[in-house]
């Protein structure tokens, strides 16, 4: 018996809610749902029309949201607290927030869905599943080279990472030299698991990425620490990089697209084998060499956002990490925005990112089940 899902809460309170909501909270949850990608302009524009009385607006809101799930539901509750406190306590959001189905409570640490391993697919059942380190470069030596909007990816990577059962570390504004420190220090960690993860957010170009020093740190000082040779604890274990830095100045053009109507792997099981000291890694970089790497100020990059979302829903489906990608960058090379170029003339704002793999086997990151206990 699962736990009681937060849209059918929704559901639940839709007259109230439907009564309660004033234009200000619609206008102000909007906002809110609009920045955490929950809906989008379209869809905000069809509940804001003028033509539409408040209620209508309120009750287009609550199933809009409910319509999404129970993580889109759940934000719009958390939402609501912050922005009506006095209409949240009137409805006791947080008792909603926490009522299992009857007969059943839901643990508050979930078990990993563990994967034991096979020729064909990493195994992925420790728990911790590994190490995910974040380093987060924000502030530099020129302030106006802030990194605005960079928080909200800190935390929906250390959201979804916890939420995939990681140990997880968050380190920030690292000179070039401290995080080739971290990295070394990291690959001796005695606290490796089945898998590592390392995300590095900060400005870069085709050599690397910043440090708050503005100094370069070349990718290779991030990655070699963790091959073959330095790091025999990841030995035939996937090391997987996420880095949101630009990689040039250039734009990416714009191209119009018109959709229009894929490796056997043979592996003796039971035998000693040899592999390279650089397999297992797969470093998934924001954008292609040469080109920006685009950051919303207030709702954070491109790539960050769109990678997790994806690997949320992936792990519910066991989709494995390529395929996840995949999906991501669809979803970024489909992004809309404008930017002011270095010469200062307005352009489309358009980038893909790229992943480099030397993956051997299927990688998947599934959700973790929830424990339920039965009376």
């Amino acid at each position: 018996m699962a736990c009681f899902p937060l849209e059918k809460v929704l559901e639940q309170l839709r007259i109230k809610l439907k009564e309660g909501l004033t234009e200000a909270v619609i206008k102000n949850l909007l906002d809110d749902l609009r920045v955490k990608k929950v809906l989008g302009n379209e869809e905000i524009e069809e509940i804001v029309q003028k033509t539409k009385p408040r209620a209508d607006q309120a009750r287009d809101l609550i199933d809009g949201v409910s319509r999404k799930g129970t993580k889109a539901s759940e934000i719009m509750l958390a939402c609501l607290k912050d922005r009506d406190n006095c209409l949240s306590d009137n409805l006791n959001i947080d008792s909603h927030l926490a009522i299992p189905e009857r007969g059943a409570t839901c643990s508050p640490a979930p078990a990993p869905h563990s994967t034991t391993g096979t020729d064909e697919e990493y195994k992925m059942d420790s728990n911790p599943r590994g190490l995910c380190v974040i380093i987060n470069n924000e502030n530099f030596v020129d302030p106006e080279n802030k990194r605005n909007g960079s928080q909200n990816d800190v935390d929906s990577l250390k959201a979804i990472f916890e939420f995939l059962v990681f140990l997880v570390e968050v380190k920030t504004d690292k000179t070039a030299d401290q995080i080739k420190a971290l990295m070394a220090k990291y690959s001796k960690d005695a606290r490796h698991g089945d898998c590592f993860v390392c995300c590095v957010m900060s400005h870069g170009n085709k050599s690397g990425v910043e440090g708050c020093d503005e100094q370069i740190c070349p990718l290779n000082d991030i990655t070699s620490p963790f091959d073959g040779d330095n790091c025999p604890a990841l030995i035939g274990k996937p090391k997987v990089f996420f880095i949101q830095a630009c990689r040039g100045c250039g734009m990416q053009s714009k191209v119009l697209v018109t959709d229009g109507a894929g490796a056997s792997r043979i592996q003796k099981s039971g035998k000693v084998y040899s592999i390279a000291k650089d397999s297992d890694f797969l470093i998934a970089l924001s954008t292609v060499e040469g080109y920006v790497s685009l950051r919303d100020e207030y709702s954070g990059s491109w790539f960050i956002q769109s990678l997790c979302k994806h690997l949320k829903e992936g792990s519910k489906r066991d989709q494995d990490i390529l395929r996840i990608l995949t999906n991501v960058n669809n979803d970024v090379s489909r992004e809309e925005g404008i930017i002011e170029d270095e010469n200062n003339d307005i352009v489309d704002a358009k980038m893909t990112p790229q992943p480099q793999f030397t993956l051997r086997k299927l990688l998947i990151f599934k959700a973790p089940k929830v424990r339920t206990v039965f009376f």
